[in-house]
């Protein structure tokens, strides 16, 4: 079975209404969200990862996806002012789903860092400070596990009952707290892994975390590293222990607080397809990079997800007419990100870099 996965920030009201303000309010800007819709009708995923969705958002694409979609999880944060979150269309013809995981990150800390949540009262100083940033922050996720139920392609062939885990988060916005981003993500993997098993796991979404020219380097987001490479030692420039602040001062954590962290590794749809991130899936006024991704793992005990293609995004220069978005063209401040799958039961899945061209 081929399916498409779509990842889209697709930017919420009060985020708009911010970017667009001074600007002369062009036609375009008064039906952004059906824009939107209707962008993600036409790119036509069979699961729509979303992030930024608010109320009004919501209403827009249920109303373009119409009938062979179901929104399946939609979860916002009531207590900030966007009042936001993520959203997972499914399209109906194609899964069913089974089981459904919504979750505050910072909710799951107890199960991951059992130690360290049991201990985080008797911090003291900095150490208690990142404890309780880490605990304010509202950033969640939505893990779905579905079964296929779409007929193949010739009538020979029965109907396929594979199974397939998939997920959409945004984690913390601020670049200048990249080490709680990072425990974050680790929180997300490590409880991801508890929900999916051996399931062939797909990860999409807003990390807001950029990755290096070179992956494999140490000057690599901690991040990225972590979801890409599977570890991030005590001594790298994000993890809580090494941070410093512009001030020059530690963090004041230290290795018994939060340890050296790993988890089992993804592989990035287009890095593996193109050879590179991005380059931009996000643009505004005072930043432009790669914060978005799909990343996957191809189950166990035999590879059963393998990558096909990646639509490939715009470059810069094909950009520069429409920046800083939103605008008439991109109707959010991220590009969508769609990547392309085959899913079997068969020995011969995982990845071949020769057959997954970008789309």
């Amino acid at each position: 079975m081929r399916f498409s996965v779509l990842t889209y920030n697709v930017l919420h009201t009060l985020g708009a209404k911010r970017l667009l303000r001074g600007k002369t309010i062009a036609p375009w800007s008064q039906d952004r969200l059906l824009r939107v819709a209707q962008l993600v009708q036409q790119l036509n995923p069979d699961i729509a990862c979303l992030q930024e969705v608010d109320e009004a958002g919501q209403s827009a694409l249920v109303r373009a996806l119409d009938d062979d979609f179901e929104c399946v999880g939609f979860m916002r944060n009531e207590l900030l002012p966007p009042k936001d979150g993520c959203a997972t269309f499914v399209r109906k013809s194609s899964f069913e789903v089974l089981e459904k995981h919504e979750f505050r990150i910072r909710d799951v800390m107890k199960h991951h860092l059992t130690e360290q949540f049991d201990s985080r009262h008797r911090a003291t100083g900095l150490a208690a400070a990142f404890w309780r940033e880490l605990q304010e922050k509202l950033n969640l996720s939505i893990a779905l596990r579905l079964k296929c139920v779409r007929q193949g392609s010739s009538t020979a062939q029965a109907s396929i009952a594979s199974e397939l885990c998939i997920a959409t988060t945004h984690l913390y916005w601020d670049p200048k707290y990249p080490d709680l981003k990072l425990v974050q993500a680790y929180l997300l993997a490590k409880e991801l892994d508890k929900f999916s098993g051996s399931t062939p796991l797909i990860l999409a979404g807003d990390l807001n975390s950029t990755p290096s020219t070179d992956h494999r380097s140490s000057s690599v987001s901690g991040v990225y590293k972590l979801l890409t490479q599977g570890k991030v030692e005590v001594t790298h420039p994000h993890h809580p222990v090494s941070l410093r602040r512009s001030s020059g001062i530690l963090r004041g954590v230290s290795s018994t607080d939060v340890p050296e962290l790993s988890v089992a590794p993804f592989q990035s749809a287009y890095l593996e397809a193109l050879g590179f991130e991005g380059p931009i899936t996000n643009s505004s006024a005072d930043f432009t990079g790669c914060l978005d991704y799909i990343l996957y793992r191809s189950g166990a005990p035999q590879p059963m997800l393998k990558l096909v293609k990646v639509r490939k995004l715009p470059s810069e220069a094909e950009l520069a007419e429409h920046m800083p978005l939103p605008s008439s063209v991109h109707p959010s401040d991220h590009l969508p990100l769609l990547a392309e799958f085959e899913l079997s039961g068969g020995s011969n899945g995982g990845h071949d870099n020769q057959d997954a061209p970008s789309m």
